[in-house]
């Protein structure tokens, strides 16, 4: 069975599923691959082949995921396995992921005491890109933990 890994054959098709490029693909499988080690298959079932066992598939994976953020049904369609096959990668694949990137770029400081303290960080950096997606918090029942959680962007706790 082929995956979505399989389809995406040229650079548009590349950086609409993972975000990146096939030259900056090839630059983080480069860290990716010693990171990864796949499961064995299973030796009483020939026919049960492990998934993920190609390690550029690995990181499509995982970097599909954070590009679309599909459900766990939908990514265990695009690759061909079930949704808790899709969930127990996810979780293999993260710190694996992260750690790949924390090789090419050390994490910067979020927070800058001043502009100068900005610019001398990112001296150098041609476009910054910022993710701003929202996080659901689930809302406690607590009025004080509630107050911790408030965002501001509605009306006051009372």
């Amino acid at each position: 069975m082929t995956s979505i890994y399989h389809n995406a054959l040229n650079e548009r098709q590349y950086k609409a599923a993972t975000g990146l490029g096939k030259e900056q693909f090839e630059e983080l499988f480069s860290i990716f691959e010693p990171l990864y080690t796949p499961k064995a298959g299973n030796p009483y079932n020939e026919e049960k082949k492990p998934v993920l066992a190609d390690k550029r598939e690995a990181l499509f994976f995982i970097l599909h995921y954070y590009k679309a953020y599909p459900t766990l049904q939908n990514l265990g369609l695009y690759f061909g396995f079930s949704d808790y096959a899709a969930s127990t990668y996810l979780e293999l694949l993260k710190p694996l992921l992260k750690a790949a990137l924390l090789r090419i770029s050390p994490v910067r400081s979020a927070v800058f005491k001043d502009q100068q303290e900005f610019d001398k960080a990112f001296e150098g950096v041609g476009e910054i890109y910022i993710d701003v997606t929202e996080v659901p918090v689930e809302r406690p029942q607590n009025n004080d933990l509630q107050k911790e959680k408030y965002s501001g962007k509605k009306k006051p706790i009372r």
